[in-house]
């Protein structure tokens, strides 16, 4: 019994590590950004594509930047699952939502309710995020939800679109802050773990 705790603490402490290097953030932000760009371009075929571009360059982005910092060690299957319950629901969430608006007709009863669409994405946004602070114990997560949350309010109250056009305002207000801190939280772990020597070589 003990072994089987030992196992699940030291898997969830790699997780933990893995999400040292804020690229999770910097790219999550990267994707909620372009995404916006597409939908007020009216081009909503290229979210999933965004998504495959994105994915393997993450996964370079580590291999290059962080696992020579920090090490690796490969995930077990429990850890792997919760990671795609994550992206599953970002993905589905945004694909879910891209369809109910294109599906929406013009029309006075259904403007007051487009008018908080944004609150669908930042809901799901903030829940995952809840849950990876909840998991890793880092507070800038939670902190990130809280935002997610009060922008997915403050678009409609504020009145910065309508429609498609709120849940873009939403996305070009929430993507551009994630990456930002992501990038800051990227360049924080770069001079914090420095790579070593044997790794140089």
């Amino acid at each position: 019994m003990n072994t089987e705790l030992d196992v699940k603490l030291i898997a969830r402490n790699v997780w933990k590590d893995t999400m040292r290097d804020g690229l999770m953030e910097l790219f999550m932000g990267l994707y909620l950004l372009l995404t916006g760009i597409v939908m007020l371009a009216d081009m909503t075929a290229l979210f999933i594509l965004l998504m495959v571009f994105i994915s393997p360059v993450v996964k370079k982005m580590k291999e290059r930047y962080t696992h020579p910092r920090i090490g690796y060690v490969k995930s077990s299957e429990a850890e792997k699952s919760m990671g795609k319950k994550i992206l599953a629901a970002l993905v589905g969430g945004v694909i879910a939502l891209a369809l109910v608006v294109l599906l929406s007709r013009e029309g006075e009863r259904t403007r007051a309710l487009y008018q908080w669409v944004p609150l669908l994405p930042a809901l799901i946004l903030a829940v995952a995020l809840f849950i990876i602070g909840a998991r890793t114990g880092f507070l800038r997560y939670h902190i990130m939800a809280i935002f997610s949350l009060a922008a997915g309010v403050a678009v409609p109250l504020l009145g910065l679109g309508e429609r498609l056009d709120s849940i873009a305002a939403y996305l070009l207000i929430v993507g551009p802050v994630l990456l930002l801190w992501g990038a800051v939280v990227f360049l924080t772990f770069l001079r914090t773990y420095p790579v070593r020597a044997e790794e140089a070589g």
